[in-house]
């Protein structure tokens, strides 16, 4: 048998040798305890891990969304409308990249600014004009815009060739709007209007009020844009321009026009019958 030192010695030696295992386990275990502390622990709050996860995904879906409007489809609306870049871009976006639904949002857009648009300067345009079949009625007209680009484009060109069809549609028409029609004519009507018949005998306030209704008839049927829109006529020719202006952006305005008339300016003589021919040569007349 072993003597009592003997198995003293052989303890020590074997809590030696444990010793350094013993200090690796506990290394481990801190640096283990480090790392899952880390990983639970997070570096900022929850809820402003939300947002900044939201907007990242908000970033995100905004650039798909945009890289699916191609340059194409953006100058092709541009052209169909004349609308400016940026509002044509979009209005694709918010339409899926469908270019009918694109003219529909920027009409719907631009009809509740149509009106603040009236007081913008529109120096632009061109010089129209329409010839009726058979070339016995011509027009030209002017109509502005605000600038050269639109000036240029499709849509603008078909309401101004509209407008010129609707002026040789009109024979009343002889003015733009009802502020151009003048007062010196319509005074002349009213004095017409009060003398007739109909209205002897009526308080003074009534014949007004029916001499102004009727002044007032007469006036439309002078008044360009007062008139039905030949294309619709539940509309009239300013909702048509106020329908245009809203879909292409920009001021739309007539600003004058003439007509010609073949044979308008030549003076005729009144051509004799027969009986009165043959009663000058004979000396009867």
């Amino acid at each position: 048998f072993f003597s009592t030192k003997t198995v003293m010695l052989a303890r020590h030696s074997a809590c030696a040798a444990q010793r350094p295992q013993q200090r690796l386990a506990r290394g481990s275990s801190v640096v283990r305890g480090v790392v899952q502390q880390r990983r639970v622990q997070p570096t900022t709050s929850p809820a402003r891990s939300s947002v900044v996860s939201f907007a990242s995904r908000s970033v995100v879906l905004a650039a798909a969304e945009a890289q699916k409007i191609s340059a194409k489809d953006v100058k092709a609306l541009r052209d169909a409308t004349g609308a400016g870049m940026m509002d044509a871009k979009k209005a694709l976006q918010e339409c899926n990249g469908s270019i009918e639904e694109a003219k529909d949002w920027l009409k719907k857009k631009g009809m509740a600014s149509a009106d603040k648009k009236q007081g913008r300067v529109a120096a632009e345009g061109g010089i129209f004009s329409y010839v009726h079949l058979g070339s016995k009625l011509g027009v030209l007209c002017e109509v502005n815009c605000e600038t050269d680009f639109v000036a240029r484009g499709e849509k603008f060109q078909e309401v101004a060739n509209d407008i010129a069809m609707q002026i040789a549609a009109s024979p009343s028409v002889e003015v733009v709007s009802l502020e151009d029609v003048s007062e010196e004519m319509l005074d002349r009507e009213r004095k017409i209007e009060m003398e007739k018949e109909d209205l002897q005998g009526k308080p003074d306030e009534i014949k007004a009020k029916i001499v102004d209704g009727r002044i007032g008839k007469i006036a439309k049927t002078l008044a360009l844009l007062e008139q039905p829109f030949i294309k619709d006529t539940n509309m009239s020719v300013s909702d048509y321009v106020k329908s245009a202006t809203a879909e292409i952006g920009e001021k739309i305005a007539v600003a004058r026009f003439t007509k010609f008339e073949l044979g308008a300016t030549i003076v005729k003589e009144e051509k004799k019958s027969f009986a009165e021919e043959i009663a000058e040569v004979t000396g009867k007349a």
